[in-house]
């Protein structure tokens, strides 16, 4: 995981306060560890992309008569 993408402990802990969940004490260094791997999953997929990255949408079948 890159550095950038780490989130911290108190970034977390806000997060949480303002979406009014309360995690319990036990299960909290697992809570945080998901979250940490889903934020830097996020700011991987928000990588600004070109238009040579994103897929065809142009389909062409050829029919045999």
């Amino acid at each position: 995981m890159p550095n950038s993408a780490l989130l911290s402990e108190a970034e977390f802990d806000a997060i949480l306060s303002a979406a009014g969940l309360a995690v319990p004490d036990d299960l909290k260094p697992g809570v945080f560890a998901g979250a940490q791997q889903l934020h830097a999953i996020v700011e991987l997929l928000r990588q600004p992309r070109t238009a040579a990255d994103e897929p065809s949408n142009i389909f062409s079948l050829a029919r045999s008569l």
